[in-house]
């Protein structure tokens, strides 16, 4: 019996706070987060590493930090979802709190198996065809439910109970008031909780100090006494990268062979990254979709992996509770290992994928770091 959640914590701010101490106050089971790695959802580089997201987490009441493993941590929120979910409900979650901006659990459920049914999926894919995978799902989702705007952790929560409904997991949704500013919002407000990106945004620019009201004391300082990762650093090697790639032999999980195309095509053709970032944006095809389509193009995410269950998942930071409690299920029998040393997964496609989006993680700070870092690292333990 434990609370579960799916997170990113990049990085971890007094929103996460709250949604913690509102689990609190609803029950002493232990509180297990599912963790992306090095690199994110939306296809962009951490700011701070997994560990120390990790041990933001611990200092700020959870007990147990596993890693949502690469391919899944960089794709879609469909895929994204169903990896944590397989892991929590092997790690032993009965319940899953999520932020969520309507907090309404008969409502994300309804429009959960409205977006489960085939009819649903076989309209979607039709449409997929004239105006893109994302816009197609939104506009025929609203159209269904009948709701008009659907914010983005209630996306993710629809995800999430999809994933439950269609696997028949005992899993509890417990959504959870997401107040304050807007998730992608770019500007701090005091008095407000905050957005990750607004952080992130302010973080930047060089004034982390500004950030101490949005945060627990412990995020800041482990933010100040780690070095902190830029896309910035690694531009002009990943524009190096993409212009040697042989496009026709390449094999990735991108539908849209047009994207494919574009990516390479475009890094020939620009003399910057910044260059590169601009000449492929377009209406068809969003940000974040871009960003996750170059990291599968670089680490050389297939389909076939996206398909694929996670078969492990790292150990990534412990409290005694958090110990005490994995020790507990490390009894019973569990598709999706936990493992505390990454080394001991050497060999699978997976420890292949996650090391590549390592070593290229290694590259995003001033001081670059040897290929194998993360390979070599231990758990957090508090």
């Amino acid at each position: 019996m434990a609370f579960g959640i799916i997170c990113e914590y990049n990085p971890f701010h007094n929103g996460h706070l709250h949604q913690i101490k509102e689990i609190k106050k609803a029950s002493d089971e232990p509180i297990i987060c599912v963790m992306s790695g090095n690199f994110t959802q939306r296809g962009e580089v951490a700011i701070a590493d997994k560990y120390a997201r990790a041990q933001m987490a611990l200092e700020a009441g959870a007990d147990l930090v596993v890693e949502l493993p690469v391919p899944f941590c960089v794709a879609s929120a469909e895929y994204f979802a169903s990896a944590g979910i397989e892991i929590l409900n092997s790690l032993g979650a009965d319940k899953l709190s999520f932020g969520s901006e309507s907090a309404d659990a008969d409502k994300i459920i309804k429009i959960a198996e409205i977006a489960a049914s085939d009819e649903f999926k076989e309209e979607c894919a039709n449409l997929s065809k004239e105006q893109g995978s994302a816009g197609a799902y939104f506009d025929l989702l609203a159209e269904k439910s009948g709701v008009a705007d659907i914010k983005s952790n209630d996306i993710l929560g629809i995800e999430y109970t999809k994933a439950i409904l269609k696997n028949g997991y005992k899993i509890q949704i417990c959504p959870i008031k997401r107040e304050g500013n807007a998730y992608r919002d770019t500007e701090l407000s005091l008095g407000e909780l905050p957005s990750a990106s607004a952080i992130r945004e302010t973080i930047t620019r060089g004034k982390i100090e500004d950030i101490s009201a949005f945060v627990p004391a412990s995020t800041l300082k482990i933010l100040r006494e780690n070095e902190l990762a830029d896309i910035n650093n690694v531009k002009d090697g990943i524009l190096l990268a993409l212009r040697l790639i042989d496009g026709e032999k390449l094999d990735v999980a991108i539908s849209d062979c047009g994207l494919v195309n574009r990516i390479l095509s475009t890094a020939h053709e620009c003399a910057s990254f910044d260059e590169f970032e601009y000449k492929l944006q377009t209406k068809k095809y969003t940000a974040s979709a871009i960003r996750r389509a170059i990291l599968y193009i670089l680490i050389g995410i297939k389909q076939s992996d996206l398909d694929t269950l996670p078969i492990y998942t790292i150990l990534l930071g412990a409290n005694e509770k958090g110990r005490e409690y994995l020790a507990s299920i490390r009894k019973s029998e569990s598709a999706i290992k936990v493992i505390t040393k990454p080394a001991d997964a050497e060999g699978s496609r997976q420890f292949e994928l996650s090391k590549k989006a390592d070593a290229l993680y290694t590259m995003c700070f001033e001081n670059k770091k040897e290929s194998g870092f993360y390979i070599k690292k231990s758990p957090v333990i508090l």
